[in-house]
């Protein structure tokens, strides 16, 4: 999790978060009371899709489910940047993965869509043209890293190396722990992905945001008090104190040490 450097995007790096919510009132109210976050309705041309600000600057999405979605849980998704949005869709159904939403416009500001890997996580990926993404990094109330959580641990980073480009740097190799990050020059980690055997076979895999907070211990309390819930009790590590959490419906996330912004 080293040196996360703020505004530069390259190819394959994590661009943007959002969250499929059953409740965006509730949501919004959770997560504007956790990380102080405000809110930007897109309107009915967008489908109310909100834009989330955390002080002057952009940081992520969110958006309610629609009964046209597929089934599943509350979730948030991690977009990673490409140039080429159908080139990725070609390259991922080549590489064992499939295509679940193709690509698609979202005005002048770019092009989205989504795929699932060989370990059917599901994965977002953007074509920016006016709009660049997440605008701030490894602060509070700001996305500070990411990383999958696969039972195809092989056939996964494969995927990322060749489709996404990932420069794949092995942190540990043996059968207890398996865990590789993205790394850009010069020893710039910007993602990261685990062996996750213990998920059992035909669970998906998933991914881990997590958000930057002041003080976890206090933020922990404040989520449970919000009405989330502590998924993994707050712990040390060498990039900081964190902890895994969810909020008041459900939507795992993890909240780590960082500055005030």
């Amino acid at each position: 999790m080293t040196g996360m450097s703020e505004n530069t995007i390259p190819q394959g790096r994590p661009i943007w978060i959002d969250l499929t919510t059953s409740d965006i009132e509730k949501a919004r109210t959770f997560y504007g009371d956790i990380f102080g976050w405000t809110f930007e309705d897109q309107g009915a041309e967008y489908g109310n899709y909100h834009m989330i600000k955390s002080g002057d600057a952009f940081v992520g999405g969110m958006m309610g489910r629609v009964p046209e979605m597929p089934a599943g849980p509350d979730a948030w998704t991690v977009y990673l940047d490409t140039p080429d949005a159908q080139a990725t869709c070609d390259k991922a159904t080549h590489n064992g993965g499939m295509v679940l939403v193709p690509p698609m416009q979202v005005g002048g500001s770019g092009i989205m869509g989504l795929i699932a890997d060989p370990g059917n996580c599901a994965t977002g990926f953007w074509q920016a043209a006016d709009f660049d993404g997440i605008q701030t990094m490894a602060v509070a109330g700001a996305p500070c890293w990411f990383e999958i959580f696969t039972p195809s641990y092989a056939k996964s980073v494969d995927f990322y190396r060749d489709v996404f480009g990932w420069n794949v740097v092995p942190l540990s190799d043996t059968d207890e722990f398996r865990y590789a990050t993205n790394q850009l020059p010069p020893q710039d980690s910007v993602a990261g992905i685990m062996e996750a055997n213990f998920l059992g076979e035909g669970h998906p895999g998933f991914w881990r945001t997590y958000l930057g907070a002041v003080d976890v211990d206090a933020t922990a309390a404040r989520i449970v008090e919000a009405g989330g819930s502590i998924v993994e009790a707050a712990q040390d590590s060498p990039y900081g104190r964190f902890a895994s959490v969810a909020d008041n419906q459900g939507a795992n996330f993890v909240i780590v040490q960082a500055p005030a912004a």
